[in-house]
């Protein structure tokens, strides 16, 4: 078993929870090797945070292993992001950066790799590159983190309305957006809105006959400015 601690989440951590943006996503490159990093925060019905266990998604995207993680420490205060990977977790590592099991050239060293992945991590993560990375990935995240999304088998945007006073619309709910293939931009643009009108949208399992997302667009553009 080996421990460490992703101390370069905490500027991207800090910064989700303070945008209410409780999603974090990106991508590491190294080598051969694609490094999707996931971490969803948990809301209530209110829209609120809850604060308890977290976990850390790691999907390695050449080989489409997701590797899954308890996250250990105090992760807003002291900024600790600490995993304990098996013998099992580095083998894939090893196999999404194509080494096998070769005993020529360079000792591989997994700290000292996950060292170099922690150096890489961005300080700040625009809503747009979640969007992208989660939506470049979405059938792997919509298999591994159905936890994290409302209603996980609806996938179809159905419509949007006004939430009761005191409400906000969930993370689990807006986090399904991400997945849609409307505009990066746009969706963005949805998810700022539903924010800032306290709105939330609803699903539907059965594809409807014509797109929902204009049309939704639209009537949430409007409300956010009065019209």
């Amino acid at each position: 078993m080996t421990e460490f601690n992703f101390t370069g989440l905490h500027p991207a951590f800090v910064e989700a929870v303070n945008r209410h943006e409780p999603s974090i996503a990106f991508t590491l490159l190294d080598g051969h090797g694609r490094f999707v990093f996931l971490l969803f925060l948990v809301t209530d019905s209110s829209g609120k945070i809850i604060w308890g266990d977290l976990e850390l998604f790691l999907l390695l995207g050449r080989t489409q292993r997701m590797l899954r993680f308890k996250l250990l420490g105090n992760h807003k205060i002291k900024g600790d992001f600490k995993i304990r990977l098996t013998q099992e977790d580095e083998i894939a590592i090893r196999s999404e950066l194509d080494l096998g099991q070769a005993t020529s050239g360079p000792a591989f060293n997994l700290c000292n790799f996950l060292s170099k992945l922690n150096g890489l991590i961005p300080l700040s993560i625009p809503l747009e590159e979640k969007i992208a990375v989660i939506r470049a990935d979405r059938e792997p995240i919509k298999a591994n983190c159905e936890s994290y999304l409302d209603q996980a088998e609806k996938i179809y945007l159905l419509r949007a309305a006004p939430l009761p006073p005191g409400k906000n619309p969930r993370e689990e709910t807006l986090r399904k957006l991400y997945m849609l293939d409307a505009a990066i931009d746009d969706v963005a643009a949805l998810i700022r809105n539903l924010k800032r009108v306290r709105w939330t949208t609803y699903w539907t399992a059965v594809e409807p006959n014509t797109d929902k997302f204009a049309e939704i667009f639209t009537k949430v553009a409007r409300a956010s400015t009065g019209q």
